[in-house]
């Protein structure tokens, strides 16, 4: 075994790594960034749940028991009183609370007559495991509640019945959140990597030269590699549609016209971004990796796929709202597990709109510099 020879060639990958710039990026940088993604997205735990208190009592004994959530800050995250179950409703709905607990009129009364009270729990089904969970919680804080009145009071029985309606998706079927919402993600990732490959091959065939000493636009050349890519995934979207429908089985409360425009809109957003990455790198190769960085676990941690962003921390909360995925699919949670909001969903499709332009100006942008 030759020593010298082997520290020339280990020299001479050194030198290349030094050269390479994407090499750098991807050798330092991708490890940290995964470790930061996964570290602040990837917890699984239930805590934090966000949830509101409809009192119709109003006395120290109702008081007392909400206390007993707001106080158990490590799974609670107290977000005030509603005024009617409506506007808890609307709240599960934005996804600002996930719990709703409605406590009834004669609270206080009934408990200090011995008699029983129905407790009402009113869980977002949209994440049935951690509705699940979240109501476990609910049981063990009631419980506590009861041992508590049962000794002061000499009750014989539970004082407090806990009912639970898992409101959205009450079926707790986890199929129906799954397969609806990886429709975000296959658009995404999708239409982003096919997108990161088009004006990467003309480089790589050296094709690109003709591109740049003809008489069309930057604009122009990168909506017209945009508008192919485009309608491919409008049929793509258009198949997994109809088997989303089809053969899983999953309900559809929306309006088929309103989510396919919102669903192209995406698909902009998401073409836009792929050619965006297309003008960084050089090889198709790099592309598709550099896309996958960019796009995969973000769109899996961040985009309330897995866990509920309300539930996140302050850091992933921010990062999430960076990301379209995660307002294409509050839309499309909306459209098939809890009817359409029309006011939600004309503000994430503008945010969506403002995505691509900022997208496509930074391509017109970057692409500039390949022109000289």
């Amino acid at each position: 075994m030759n020593i010298n020879k082997m520290a020339a060639v280990y020299i001479k990958e050194l030198k290349e790594l030094r050269r390479d710039k994407i090499s750098r990026i991807m050798v330092f940088f991708m490890p940290i960034t995964i470790l930061i993604v996964f570290g602040y997205g990837m917890a699984m735990d239930v805590e934090n749940i966000p949830f509101s208190v409809l009192d119709h009592d109003k006395s120290a004994l109702s008081r007392e028991f909400v206390s007993k959530f707001s106080q158990n800050k490590r799974y609670y995250s107290f977000r005030g009183y509603v005024s009617s179950q409506n506007k808890g409703i609307e709240l599960i709905d934005r996804g600002r609370i996930r719990t709703l607990i409605v406590i009834p009129e004669n609270f206080s009364d009934n408990l200090k007559q011995n008699r029983s009270v129905d407790i009402q729990i009113m869980e977002d089904g949209v994440f049935p495991y951690r509705a699940s969970v979240s109501t476990s919680y609910a049981e063990a804080i009631v419980s506590d509640f009861n041992l508590e009145v049962l000794e002061n009071k000499g009750m014989k029985y539970s004082p407090l019945n806990l009912k639970v309606r898992y409101w959205f998706n009450e079926e707790m079927k986890q199929k129906y959140v799954t397969t609806s919402g990886i429709l975000a993600i296959a658009l995404f990732l999708g239409s982003a990597m096919i997108s990161s490959q088009l004006i990467v091959k003309e480089k790589e065939s050296g094709s690109i030269y003709n591109i740049y000493t003809s008489s069309i636009s930057k604009l122009e050349f990168i909506l017209s590699k945009q508008m192919f890519s485009f309608t491919i995934f409008v049929i793509n979207y258009l198949i997994l549609f109809l088997l989303i429908i089809f053969l899983f089985q999953v309900p559809f409360k929306g309006n088929f016209l309103l989510f396919t425009l919102s669903s192209m809109i995406y698909i902009l957003v998401s073409t836009a971004l792929g050619i965006l990455i297309s003008t960084f790198v050089n090889t198709q190769v790099t592309a598709v990796v550099g896309t996958a960085i960019i796009c995969i676990i973000p769109a899996f941690l961040y985009s309330g796929y897995i866990a509920p962003v309300s539930s996140m921390t302050n850091e992933a909360y921010v990062v999430a709202h960076l990301f379209p995925t995660y307002y294409y699919l509050n839309i499309v949670k909306m459209f098939f597990l809890k009817g359409v909001n029309m006011k939600l969903f004309i503000n994430h499709s503008i945010i969506l709109i403002v995505f691509y332009f900022v997208l496509i100006a930074c391509c017109v942008l970057r692409f500039r510099k390949y022109e000289k």
